[in-house]
């Protein structure tokens, strides 16, 4: 456990081990070689998802041709939409984690996640990757894909994800579910706000910039 008077921030590899080694972060299958100085690298699971549906609609389930990396590797190409999965399923009930890209993957212009990396705390399961690739780019399974990284909470965490991406295998297309259907709802213009409400919109700075 961290110290008690610790109130936040982002664990070191040897925190990270420490963590697994208490049981408050899993890793499966782990390997200690893959901790970096602040992160885990993942790998690539097996099975990659080809987004086939000419039209994206966030009310409709897309399409995918369903592909599985042979030992000589499988071929990305420009303009397709893949998701991946990492090898590793990881959880916590303790900390929240990202996930990101390796340098070294980065340097092939592979974009490896678009702008789903925040785990909640309580999720477990392998993460979805979303794949892009700027030239025809080969990629094999088990290859070191990318890092995930842990941070503690400020605050205690009661609140455990219990969402509909719990437990995932394999690459796991999007869930959108009822909220997506719903209308909008505006919010009331600000100089309707009463004057004690509008005192606590502050800045990070602690300074409020509105009219």
């Amino acid at each position: 456990m961290l110290n008690e008077s610790f109130i936040g921030g982002w664990l070191s590899g040897t925190a990270i081990a420490a963590a697994i080694e208490d049981h408050e972060i899993y890793v499966s299958p782990f390997d200690p070689a893959a901790i970096n100085p602040n992160s885990y690298n993942y790998r690539l699971g097996a099975s990659i998802s080809r987004l086939v549906s000419p039209e994206i609609d966030l009310r409709v389930e897309d399409e995918f041709e369903e592909m599985t990396i042979e030992p000589e590797g499988l071929v990305l190409l420009p303009g397709e939409c893949y998701l991946g999965h990492t090898v590793e399923v990881f959880g916590s009930s303790v900390y929240a984690s990202l996930v990101t890209g390796r340098s070294s993957i980065g340097r092939k212009f592979i974009t490896n996640h678009v702008t789903a990396g925040l785990i909640d705390v309580g999720f477990c399961g392998q993460i979805t990757l979303e794949i892009t690739v700027q030239r025809p780019t080969r990629v094999y399974e088990g290859s070191h894909f990318g890092q995930i990284f842990w941070f503690s909470l400020l605050g205690n965490a009661q609140i455990q994800y219990q969402g509909k991406y719990q437990g995932q295998r394999g690459a796991t297309p999007a869930r959108l579910g009822p909220e997506n259907l719903q209308p909008a709802i505006s919010n009331p213009p600000l100089s309707r706000i009463q004057p004690a409400a509008r005192a606590q919109m502050v800045s990070p700075a602690g300074l409020f910039n509105g009219p």
